[in-house]
């Protein structure tokens, strides 16, 4: 979760008195929220704003990801890996870190992403760079994006267009999200759930 503080912290922090801080608040100077006790909770990014302390945004790390060890192994990540560093070194930007994954877009448990959100807080990255917004997640980039930008983080997506190249992926993940649905319908091991499986393998996935 994003860092936040109490009204005495964040008065110890900046070198005011609490009440100061509450009078912000009141005004709308500062953005906060409030516990399920009433207890006034002000991000930490408000800190760094009051501060003038921003992230520089030339101080980016790169997020790649494949579905499989077989498109790992075809070079798929390291294309996307020197696509993205060239396109950092292209702006002028410093590559402070890499971070990797192999599996579904679906999957949220992922190492390198998780890596990723636990060094937010303490490092001092300004973007982060993916090729298309899929590969750092199938599902709600517009929550991932919102949690980056609570720590001053901007995500850049290099490429315009739909990745084209994978296709293959996206009907995997078509067919598991259907497993998944589809079990929770009829029960995981049920025969009715396989054969929801298997029709709509046979209609999306090519020919052989």
């Amino acid at each position: 979760m994003p860092r936040s503080d109490s009204i005495g912290e964040f008065a110890d922090e900046l070198g005011v008195h609490p009440q100061t801080v509450k009078r912000w608040c009141r005004n709308d100077d500062l953005d906060y929220t409030r516990t399920p006790g009433g207890e006034r909770r002000i991000p930490h990014r408000e800190l760094r704003r009051l501060a003038g302390d921003t992230r520089p945004t030339d101080r980016v790390v790169l997020y790649a990801r494949v579905s499989s060890h077989g498109q790992k192994d075809n070079g798929d990540l390291d294309h996307q890996l020197e696509r993205l560093t060239d396109y950092a070194h292209d702006h002028g930007w410093s590559v402070e870190n890499t971070y990797t994954d192999v599996g579904s877009g679906l999957n949220e448990d992922r190492r390198g992403l998780n890596s990723l959100l636990d060094d937010l807080q303490e490092a001092d990255y300004g973007r982060i760079l993916v090729t298309y917004e899929d590969r750092l997640t199938r599902f709600g980039f517009s929550y991932l994006k919102r949690y980056f930008d609570c720590y001053g983080v901007t995500v850049t997506v290099i490429e315009d267009e739909t990745d084209k190249s994978a296709q293959e992926e996206l009907v995997d993940d078509l067919i598991k999200l259907v497993a998944s649905f589809s079990g929770k319908l009829y029960g995981m091991r049920s025969s009715k759930k396989q054969q929801v499986v298997n029709t709509v393998e046979s209609e999306v996935k090519p020919d052989e």
